[in-house]
């Protein structure tokens, strides 16, 4: 009896087993794929557009093979909030790209479970204290723009047309780099930013060579992979933030930290616990790691944001004038822009919120990957599966936005313009519990930067290429194409 027991408790758990496993491969219908490659070939080149392509034949979630992991392409808001809010759905995809980012799972971006719990909450409450967010980097940000105007000034009387990004690319981030090393960057050294142009050049490369999705490419195409290269403009990076770390390190006193960096070395230098974040060599890399992050990210997606917004504006002028009357009537000419004028500027918010809209500048976020098996609206989602979040798509949806192709931004206001209306389906910062930590800085620099500049400036078409080009270079990001423009003085 008791035998014949313990054979029924096998074969159950045995049928449970190959039950669950079933289930949990159970997943939404997608494209086919190809034996090992899955669907890399579709998707090294605008991926985003065969992704969305795919969601108009195959619905709201899809399957699609990244090498041989199953991907879930989520396409709609509402789902892509309530999955990418669930605990499960806050693991992250281990990339070798990605991880020599921070060269390994190191800081925030790339890390998961409590590592990133502790290394994201001491840098949130540290960027708080010196500042982040608050009122108080008003002046930081509006003196930045000011220099961008007399920088922008100074080219046209040069060379009668003015390339925007190379001013954008140091000022948008001289704020954020004041409260975490106690220095401003000079407009004149552009050391910094031809690091970060070299490594988002190498991370968009590594889209299109495969190497982002395959990393066993590194082994045996190091080199036409752009492995070789994105380990240089890493390797410099870091290189880049160590010696700021070394220079605050000599003059570190413990107890009086000066900027964010000295509170990470003061952490650092505190932690007793082997088993902390902090501790050691280990507290180190994870704080140089936080700090490539925050910069990297940071001065991408600003200035890209500013060059595709002032590419936009150059190109309707229509925009642009009631733009200007807004300004004009709430503002000024005779004091700077501030950001207790945003709630009275619904116009000037729904411009930002267009071009936040209609470039998807990460037109698929960061993947995550799932840390247990759930289930979901049906299916049984296994751990380990790949999550895409297809926001390109979300932002380019004709039933949910008409004319998705226009920049129109009064689609952002109520029907006499007074006020700005909330989209549902605007997730360009990727929702869920992992949401961009920068979005209320980046905004409100998107705020001042606007107004402020167009303000002083109106922009026209370079007169020698006056067609609009709304092309750009793809891979993680979307780039615009380089340009010039005229800047007039209003």
């Amino acid at each position: 009896m008791i035998a014949e027991l313990v054979i029924l408790i096998f074969v159950v758990i045995i049928f449970h087993r190959i039950f669950r496993k079933n289930d949990s491969i159970r997943l939404p219908a997608g494209p086919r794929s190809l034996p090992l490659l899955g669907n890399i070939l579709a998707l090294k080149r605008k991926g985003h557009l065969k992704l969305s392509e795919w969601a108009d034949q195959y619905g709201p979630l899809f399957t699609v093979k990244i090498g041989i992991k199953s991907a879930l392409v989520v396409n709609d808001a509402k789902l892509m909030k309530e999955l990418f809010g669930h605990s499960a759905a806050t693991g992250k995809f281990k990339t070798i790209t990605v991880l020599e980012l921070t060269k390994g799972p190191y800081g925030i971006l790339n890390t998961e479970g409590e590592l990133w719990h502790e290394q994201r909450q001491f840098l949130i409450r540290t960027l708080i204290n010196f500042g982040f967010g608050k009122p108080t980097m008003e002046p930081l940000i509006l003196a930045d723009v000011q220099e961008a105007i007399d920088w922008m000034k100074k080219d046209m009387d040069e060379h009668g047309t003015v390339e925007v990004f190379n001013m954008y690319k140091v000022g948008v981030t001289n704020a954020l780099w004041c409260i975490v090393s106690g220095e401003r960057q000079s407009k004149d050294d552009h050391t910094f930013s031809l690091l970060v142009d070299a490594f988002l050049d190498s991370l968009q490369n590594s889209v299109k060579s495969g190497l982002f999705f395959l990393s066993w490419l590194k082994t045996i195409a190091p080199e036409y992979s752009g492995y070789n290269y994105l380990v240089k403009t890493t390797d410099d990076m870091h290189d880049y933030v160590r010696k700021i770390f070394d220079k605050h390190r000599e003059t570190f006193t413990p107890g009086s930290p000066r900027d964010v960096i000295d509170c990470y070395l003061e952490q650092v230098h505190n932690a007793t616990d082997p088993k902390s974040t902090f501790f050691g060599s280990y507290g180190e890399k994870n704080s140089r790691a936080a700090i490539v992050e925050i910069f990297e990210a940071g001065m991408i997606t600003s200035s890209q944001t500013l060059n595709w917004l002032t590419l936009y504006l150059t190109h309707h002028q229509h925009v642009q004038a009631k733009l200007h009357e807004e300004i004009d009537r709430i503002v000024g000419q005779n004091r700077d822009p501030s950001l207790f004028d945003k709630p009275k500027m619904p116009y000037t918010e729904a411009v930002i919120q267009e071009i936040l809209r209609i470039t998807s500048l990460a037109p698929l976020g960061l993947m995550h990957e799932l840390l247990h098996d759930i289930e979901f609206h049906g299916y049984l989602l296994p751990k380990g599966l790949l999550l895409i979040p297809n926001m390109y798509h979300v932002h380019n949806d004709k039933k949910i936005w008409g004319d998705p192709g226009n920049f129109r931004p009064e689609r952002f206001l109520n029907e006499d313009e007074s006020r700005v209306i909330q989209s549902n389906a605007m997730v360009a910062f990727q929702p869920g519990k992992r949401q961009c930590l920068g979005e209320p800085l980046l905004r409100d620099v998107l705020f001042l930067y606007v107004t402020k500049i167009f303000q002083n400036l109106q922009a026209f078409p370079d007169p020698s290429n006056p067609a609009p080009n709304f092309d750009y270079d793809d891979g993680l990001a979307l780039v615009a194409k380089p340009y010039r423009v005229v800047m007039k003085s209003r």
